[in-house]
């Protein structure tokens, strides 16, 4: 296995003069005089900082991308450690409907590697990754046609970045990643950027669940190991669970691309979905490698109609309205979507099974004896929005509690959340506005993205992990300063 590694410490010249610093008073606009670049910052050039900067500069993506990584970089006091960002860049001639603005894609793979070469050179050394991915920023959802670059740098921090391929074998992918950060000076956040062929291969014994305990093998205690899935390059070709990653400028498909961060820091995980759950949790009686053959002694699709209400003409979809949720315990549960399920020896696809009717596969196999919930979809906007209101109000409760100062909040959110309030409300989606900037207050930088799957830590344990890829949920990860 390949693997590339870069390591920033902080008694190291990288990058960051004066040269790079901006006016932050001086907005860059559009001839309407509408804001299209902004930063926001937080932290202390003596222990850690943070700088995220956005652009949707009309003038296309090289100027985006140069104006947000300038801003970024100009922010950071002294010497920029690393440098992360998210970018969509959508073809001209694709023309999406409202409704499916969030999920519907077709990349323009030219102006997209234009930004990833330019914010490269922008970064003049400091190392950087990225991916392709709607951009979740201070300045609200960008859907298409942005940029957003997270700079760090302080005294105290430190950085390494670096790739591996994804292998079937996930678990020394993930060991991959961890030899990548292995030397990072107080190691707190790993950033591991992918695409959906890491969690969403249906290979039998290929489970994503290898991957986290691989890229968190060695790990300090308190690590957080956070991000997702990248975009497609166009629907077309979603089946093939492609997507793009970018290290120093360079394009890739097929691989993980992995920030580690260190410093005093300390990290709130947090994860929140809309659904429902049913009254009472069902246990998984047999399984068959990644398909859940029974419930309660009785064919999983059956006990899933049940619990949830459907009718018998209603027809279960892999990526929109139909998860389950494992148990935590305590009033939580992670979320697991129906990826597929059996009807006459077939398969959704129409395809031969070695599964009986009813059987439903998720991405990784649910083991016999877990607890799970049905979780049924209100099929309204408010539910959506109030969830991310509600994990992000605990992540900060949670940060200052600890006696840290609430600095950086990573998003992984799910693109299916955002294709489901754009459909049952009138195309808006922007739940970093109603709901995330009301619950985070002033002076906390946002670094998310719409992503194809969610990695992220669970508020709770299962199978002796509290880590997961998660599907359909607002994943987040506080990053608190420590004071």
């Amino acid at each position: 296995m390949k693997k590339l590694v870069l390591l920033v410490t902080a008694g190291m010249l990288v990058a960051g003069c004066d040269a790079l610093k901006v006016n932050l008073a001086k907005k860059d606009c559009d001839a309407k005089g509408v804001k299209m670049t902004d930063v926001a910052t937080s932290g202390s050039p003596d222990t850690i900082q943070f700088a995220v900067a956005w652009s949707s500069c009309s003038e296309g993506a090289g100027s985006a991308a140069e104006k947000a990584a300038t801003a970024a970089l100009g922010a950071i006091d002294g010497k920029a450690k690393a440098v992360a960002f998210y970018t969509y860049y959508q073809d001209p001639d694709f023309k999406p409907d409202e409704s499916s603005q969030a999920t519907a894609c077709k990349a323009d793979l030219k102006a997209e590697d234009l930004v990833a070469t330019t914010v490269n050179k922008v970064c003049a050394g400091v190392p950087n990754i990225g991916c392709r991915a709607r951009c979740l920023t201070n300045g609200g959802t960008l859907l298409k046609d942005a940029v957003a670059v997270l700079a760090i740098g302080g005294k105290q921090a430190s950085a390494a970045v670096g790739k591996v391929a994804i292998d079937d074998d996930r678990l020394a992918t993930g060991k991959g990643v961890a030899a990548i950060v292995k030397d990072v000076k107080n190691l707190k956040v790993i950033l591991a950027l992918a695409e959906m062929r890491l969690s969403f291969e249906t290979k039998e014994g290929v489970s994503v669940e290898d991957f986290i305990k691989g890229a968190l093998t060695g790990a300090p205690k308190g690590t957080t190991l956070f991000g997702g899935n990248s975009m497609p390059d166009d629907m077309a070709s979603a089946g093939g669970l492609a997507g793009k990653q970018f290290i120093n400028g360079q394009a890739l498909k097929g691989h993980v691309v992995t920030l580690g961060i260190g410093g005093p820091i300390a990290n709130f995980g947090n994860h929140a979905n809309e659904f429902t759950p049913s009254s009472k949790t069902a246990e998984v009686t047999k399984t068959n490698g990644k398909w859940i053959v029974e419930l309660d002694g009785k064919p999983a699709e059956t006990v899933y109609r049940t619990m949830t209400g459907m009718k018998a003409e209603d027809e279960l979809t892999s990526d929109f309205l139909h998860p389950i949720g494992v148990d935590l315990g305590n009033g939580k549960n992670y979320t697991r979507m129906i990826l597929n399920w059996v009807k006459d020896g077939k398969d959704k696809d129409d395809k031969a099974v070695d599964a009986p009717d009813g059987s439903l596969a998720f991405v990784a196999p649910v083991v016999k004896g877990t607890k799970v919930f049905c979780l049924a979809c209100q099929k309204k906007p408010e539910p959506i929005v109030a969830s991310a209101k509600a994990a992000v109000t605990e992540s900060v409760a949670a940060a200052k509690a600890a006696s840290t100062e609430p600095s950086l909040l990573m998003m992984s959110n799910c693109c299916a959340r955002g294709m489901r309030l754009r459909t049952f409300r009138d195309g808006n989606d922007d739940e970093i506005k109603e709901a995330v900037l009301p619950a985070l207050g002033k002076g906390v930088p946002i670094f998310g993205f719409y992503a194809w799957g969610e990695l992220g830590r669970i508020q709770g344990d299962y199978q002796g992990m509290n880590h997961q890829y998660q599907q359909h949920t607002f994943v987040s990860n506080m990053v608190g300063i420590t004071k």
